[in-house]
């Protein structure tokens, strides 16, 4: 096998991991100076600590002279390491395991893959810019995931030896600002008194998704099994779940769109979507959508705002997100609305959705 063969790790090769990453510190310290006691001298996770993260490990070589660590964040695939040992550098296998690591994350469903690195070290920003990565600006927001792992490498003093940045390699093109507008007339097409639930989503752990064939919705929590009420909120005075906030509905052809392909549309992160017209002059708050038929579940509309966030940049753009919260999105709540239940039932895809709107909407 040569060095450029790239392959899944296998058990025999997890113990060469940390090996292979320290040996890159001379590197470093050729540029940043003696590095005694620095966090980038501390040893290496060992490869099987490395393994037991949610994720994937490429090696190249057999005997593994690299490898690259990817691990599964909320929203999409994070390098969280990339080593090749010095032996063996400048011979490609670098970019053959950077190449590998997009190309699995892209077949794994993931839209984009993000990294952190030193902006201005020749094998860091500059390597991965070559490879079509690129910096995230400093106002895009952040997932909570993202967030960790800098305030991580703020509390190590990473930043002591050169500006720290993100980047991101986008692995599937997402929808342009032109396009979203050009598919706003089917949105608008959709229906207005009586829809149909096209799909029901739990999220039992953070980042997990499950499509049910059957959800339950209950008065106090929400759709049974998801994590609603374990997340809080910021909208509480005591950081509670919010009861106004207890489901997140989204127009199916909207996701259907940005997602462009079946298993990207659970990472909305939405628990139902619905072909129904979601906007504020056809749902006003405290609507009520009846689901699946007289005697089955009710949910109302709340006054709640439903906003895109750092999650919904990685996972369908900064396009989308900046139309979904913009002039033409808003109204038309593209982002997708806040519901609780008030009468408890089984819902699943293929469900009636029909609308009753209160006798005196109140304004929002």
């Amino acid at each position: 096998m040569t060095d450029h063969a790239v392959r899944p790790a296998r058990a025999r090769d997890l113990p060469l991991l940390a090996a292979i990453e320290d040996a890159g510190l001379p590197m470093f310290e050729a540029v940043l100076g003696d590095l005694t006691g620095d966090a980038l001298a501390s040893p290496a996770p060992s490869g099987h600590e490395r393994a037991s993260e949610p994720g994937f490990i490429l090696v190249a070589g057999d005997p593994a002279v690299g490898f690259a660590h990817v691990v599964d964040l909320e929203s999409h695939a994070h390098l969280a390491q990339i080593s090749v040992h010095p032996d063996h550098a400048r011979r490609g296998i670098g970019a053959a395991l950077l190449e590998a690591a997009a190309e699995r994350a892209t077949l794994k469903g993931h839209g984009s893959l993000t990294l952190t690195t030193y902006a201005d070290i020749a094998w860091n920003g500059p390597f991965y810019a070559r490879h079509g990565f690129t910096e995230l600006a400093d106002d895009e927001p952040r997932t909570a995931s993202q967030l960790a792992i800098s305030e991580d490498e703020e509390r190590l003093g990473l930043s002591r030896h050169g500006r720290r940045i993100w980047m991101r390699r986008v692995l599937r093109a997402h929808r342009t600002r032109d396009e979203i507008a050009d598919f706003l007339p089917a949105i608008d097409a959709s229906p207005r008194d009586v829809g149909t639930l096209r799909a029901v989503v739990r999220r039992p752990a953070a980042g997990a998704r499950e499509v049910l064939d059957v959800g339950h919705l209950d008065v106090t929590e929400g759709l049974v099994g998801d994590t609603w009420a374990e997340r809080g909120s910021r909208r509480t005075p005591d950081g509670s779940p919010h009861p106004d906030m207890q489901l997140n509905l989204m127009n199916h052809r909207v996701v259907e769109f940005l997602a462009q392909g079946p298993s990207r549309e659970r990472l909305a992160g939405d628990q139902m979507f619905v072909d129904l017209d979601l906007s504020h002059d056809n749902l006003p708050a405290w609507s009520e959508l009846h689901i699946g038929g007289p005697e089955g579940a009710v949910i109302v509309v709340t006054d709640q705002p439903h906003h895109g966030c750092g999650k919904f940049i990685a996972r369908f753009g900064k396009d989308a997100l900046a139309f979904v919260n913009g002039p033409e999105g808003k109204p038309r709540r593209l982002r997708g609305l806040c519901a609780r239940v008030v009468r408890p039932g089984q819902v699943r895809a293929g469900d009636e959705v029909r609308v009753v709107r209160p006798a005196d909407p109140v304004g929002e």
